[in-house]
């Protein structure tokens, strides 16, 4: 049981949230990565909430860009996120987004900054409209030069998006001065706030198998003390 246990490595999934406060409103974007992969799944989100009508309500979300600090990224891979290298809000016209190394501004992802992920929607007005305490999700499959530090507290990390109306002007680019895992940060840029996070457990399948392997084992050991027990009695 000891044994088993020593292998036990629980994945730790790392949560980065910057909250949006353009136009009055709660924006809350998610960064989740878990600590410690090579290639990762990362997962972006944004919840449009109030308080009261979004701001961004009935506006397009033409790009996303996120960063962790330090990370050099490798390749952006077409594995597992699908069509476009990025699995994205999809509608009629937005029908897949497409990923690369850089940041985006007002012209989607031209931006030249390295180690920067960007993903942008295959047209030029952007996904939406955007409703209201509605919920999007952008789902990249990234390879990092090197492993992620297995606790990513304290690690920074930055989240931007570019937001265009209905005539294809630009709305508002939100751009945070960014935040740390498990820490604070501000906001600039259209948008402001600060990040939070957290850290919890996830039992890897493995861990979970060598665990119970474990109990069996010494639920086993323990019986069969009492059958030898008995019988010298």
């Amino acid at each position: 049981m000891a044994v088993a246990l020593g292998f036990a490595s629980p994945a730790r999934a790392a949560l980065l949230t910057i909250t949006d406060t353009f136009g009055g409103s709660n924006t809350v974007w998610t960064l989740d990565v878990t600590a410690g992969c090579t290639t990762c799944t990362v997962t972006l989100s944004a919840n449009f909430g109030g308080p009261g009508t979004n701001a961004y309500t009935n506006s397009f979300i033409d790009s996303v860009q996120w960063t962790i600090t330090g990370a050099a990224i490798s390749t952006i891979n077409d594995a597992t996120a699908g069509a476009g290298n990025v699995a994205g809000p999809t509608d009629p016209t937005t029908t897949s987004w497409t990923a690369t190394e850089g940041s985006l501004n007002a012209s989607q992802c031209t931006g030249g900054a390295a180690n920067n992920v960007c993903a942008q929607s295959n047209d030029t007005l952007g996904f939406g409209p955007i409703v209201n305490g509605s919920t999007l999700q952008w789902t990249f499959n990234v390879t990092f030069a090197s492993a992620l530090p297995s606790n990513l507290a304290g690690v920074g990390g930055n989240i931007r998006a570019a937001f265009n109306n209905a005539d294809g002007g630009n709305l508002n680019i939100f751009s945070p001065g960014g935040g740390t895992f498990a820490g604070t940060g501000g906001g600039t840029g259209g948008g402001s706030g600060g990040a939070t996070s957290g850290q919890p457990l996830v039992p890897e399948p493995t861990s979970l198998l060598l665990f119970g392997s474990g109990l069996s084992m010494a639920a086993y050991r323990a019986r069969r003390a009492r059958k030898q027990n008995q019988k010298k009695d």
